[in-house]
């Protein structure tokens, strides 16, 4: 009985201390930069750079709005599997925006269906190595 909670223990306290984080190889963490000056959600798009779905992000703005003038990171197990197992012809990744006053305003039905979005970006894996995997906005 002594070991089971002894493991227990040890593995409680091995994923309570989980930390997502960059290394050379796996990067876990995405940063987005709102250089505007109007608050702004972001999340994952197509392989166009479009929307793919349509999840209302607004609901939780904890994970995708970014305020005006502040960052905001992007978690993944490993951004490097998401952009070579993205489904795209070519392995790549891509970000969409939008107006936050749009987003908490219309029912995000209406959003999806007029892809009422302020722009989109699309990254290879080299391109977020150069720019030290932060995304801009705009």
């Amino acid at each position: 009985m002594a070991k089971v909670i002894v493991i227990i223990s040890l593995v409680l306290f091995v994923t309570g201390c989980w930390e997502y984080r960059n290394t050379p190889s796996n990067h876990q963490i995405i940063r987005i930069c709102n250089h505007s000056d109007m608050d702004i959600y972001f999340r994952r798009g197509n392989c166009e750079g479009g929307i793919f779905d349509n999840y209302d992000i607004s609901v939780t703005p904890q994970v995708y709005k970014v305020y005006a003038y502040t960052c905001k990171n992007a978690y993944s197990p490993s951004f490097e599997v998401d952009i070579e197992y993205s489904g795209c012809l070519e392995p790549r990744i891509s970000y969409v925006f939008f107006d936050a006053k749009i987003l908490e305003t219309i029912p995000f039905d209406t959003v999806f269906k007029y892809n009422m979005m302020l722009g989109s970006k699309i990254f290879t894996k080299e391109q977020l190595d150069s720019l030290d995997w932060t995304i801009t906005y705009p």
